[in-house]
């Protein structure tokens, strides 16, 4: 699946049916000022993770989050899982993949483009 970049201000109309989560700070000692872009993104992609969609649409979503920091390993992993779900034709209906595996297949699984 060939995916096109996504800026943050499309994230609602892509997720209409979702609901952002927030990052919740508790007690922080220095806390992070992230720029707007940063937080709707990965506020999205927290809401994803917990519930493991993997669709175009989510690998559109790592897409930006992995623009915006490179270096986050848990998105790195998860846009995997997402590949190996859509080769498998799992976005049709059980956006896990059919099977319901973790989409890590053998480790050969092509990365598209971030944008």
């Amino acid at each position: 699946t060939m995916t096109s970049f996504v800026p943050p201000s499309g994230l609602p109309s892509l997720f209409p049916d979702l609901d952002p989560t927030p990052q919740v700070d508790v007690s922080p000692v220095c806390s992070i000022q992230y720029t707007a872009d940063f937080v709707v993104a990965y506020d999205y992609l927290r809401t994803v993770l917990r519930t493991d969609e993997r669709s175009d649409r989510t690998l559109r979503l790592t897409g930006l989050c992995l623009k915006l920091n490179p270096a986050n390993y848990t998105v790195w992993h998860f846009r995997r899982r997402i590949l190996g779900a859509l080769e498998r034709g799992g976005e049709a209906g059980d956006a896990r993949g059919r099977d319901g595996g973790d989409g890590d297949g053998d480790g050969d699984e092509k990365l598209p483009p971030l944008d």
